[in-house]
C-alpha cells in the first residue's frame, strides 16, 4: 500500500481531495448500529482495521 506507482497514485488522489472508495464503505460501516454489522458478518474491530488499512482517518488534501 506505501511503495510504487499505487502509492503515489493514492497519494495524488487524496492530495485532490478524491476518496478512496474503501472508506467510503468504512465510513457507512461506522455509522452502523451493531446489530447491522451482524447481519454484514462484521464486527467493530473489523471496521477499525480497515480504517486503519486505508488510511481513512488522515485528512484530504494537503496535510504536513
Amino acid at each position: 500500500m506505501d511503495q510504487g506507482i499505487g502509492s503515489v497514485m493514492r497519494s495524488a488522489q487524496r492530495l485532490f481531495g478524491v476518496t478512496n472508495r474503501h472508506c467510503i464503505d468504512v465510513d457507512v460501516w461506522q455509522h452502523l448500529s451493531p446489530d447491522e454489522l451482524k447481519d454484514r458478518h462484521l464486527t467493530a474491530a473489523d471496521v477499525e482495521r480497515e480504517s486503519e488499512k486505508y488510511n481513512c482517518n488522515r485528512p484530504l488534501g494537503l496535510n504536513f
